[in-house]
């Protein structure tokens, strides 16, 4: 019996492997078009990426080096954009909350291309607080969660993100890394759908709300023969408010990516096109303004026994 089953896994195999469809690898020809991609970020100068949007099976992109970005700030001509390299045109302009910019991208023989976004305020975060294990994965290694109380405004529909970055130090070097989405159990994300920090304010009834994010550094340690835990080190949390376009974009992202690197046996290849809200071409234009914490250092006291 042993046997027979050995041999009927075998054959399963050998249809796995053997079963290959070839696939076409010559893409049609891609009518050329630009491409503007650039994230506001409230306190930052203002930078543009100009390319023309390629064909699935190109190496890599080719930038615009003579494109004419203009800016506008509240439908004022503020500046034209100065070329540095690589595609990429720099403004002297410092973004600010609650101002909408506007680009307008003009390149010969090309119709002129050109986005808008109003940068939304500033979140503001009212408490955190830091626990140690909030849980357990299935190995049985315990992980930390931060609760992040901050404002909600009822009336709007609001677009939020959150990142958390750890601060680890050697006497070598310091590295700032990004805390990585553990066992999602607060409502909010889990109404979203995926394993992201990014959510609206849609099930938020409240001036304020606590929202329960639970992490991994990727890191674990076990002192005398105890349980595995988590390494804590200090970090600090950033709460974005972000454009609606920024939100759509991300999670458009998130299945782009899932999609294209499935395995097509355990995860199913998707074909998922990439939001972009630049008129007469492709990309994205979003930003955000966010509210970064202090410095926190758990306290590690007892974290052993």
């Amino acid at each position: 019996m042993l046997m027979k089953s050995i041999l009927w896994l075998l054959a399963f195999l050998f249809i796995l492997v053997s079963c290959k469809i070839e696939v076409e690898d010559e893409f049609p020809d891609f009518e050329k078009h630009l491409s503007l991609n650039s994230y506001l970020v409230d306190g930052d100068t203002l930078k543009v990426h100009v390319s023309y949007a390629a064909k699935l099976d190109s190496a890599r992109l080719n930038v615009v080096d003579n494109a004419t970005v203009d800016l506008f700030i509240n439908d004022q001509f503020a500046e034209q954009l100065t070329y540095v390299a690589e595609g990429i045109y720099y403004s002297s302009t410092v973004v600010e909350a609650q101002k909408e910019y506007t680009c307008r991208v003009h390149v010969p023989e090309f119709e002129t291309i050109e986005c808008r976004q109003l940068l939304p305020s500033k979140p503001v975060i009212t408490n955190i607080e830091h626990i140690n294990i909030a849980g357990k994965n299935e190995e049985g290694t315990s992980y930390p969660a931060i609760k992040l109380t901050f404002e909600n405004n009822k009336s709007k529909e609001l677009f939020y993100e959150v990142e958390i970055r750890t601060i680890q130090s050697s006497r070598d070097e310091m590295r700032v890394e990004i805390g990585h989405v553990h066992t999602i159990v607060d409502p909010v994300i889990l109404n979203e759908g995926m394993p992201l920090a990014l959510f609206n304010n849609e099930l938020i009834t409240d001036t304020l709300y606590t929202l329960v994010l639970n992490y991994t550094t990727w890191e674990a340690s076990s002192s005398n023969g105890g349980p595995w835990r988590t390494v804590l080190y200090p970090f600090v949390v950033e709460l974005r408010q972000v454009t609606e376009d920024y939100y759509r974009f991300k999670k458009q992202l998130y299945l782009y990516e899932e999609g294209r690197y499935a395995d097509g046996i355990i995860t199913s290849m998707t074909n998922a096109n990439l939001y972009s809200n630049i008129e007469n071409g492709y990309g994205i234009f979003a930003g955000y303004s966010s509210f970064v914490s202090d410095t926190i250092t758990p306290n590690t006291d007892g974290y052993y026994f």
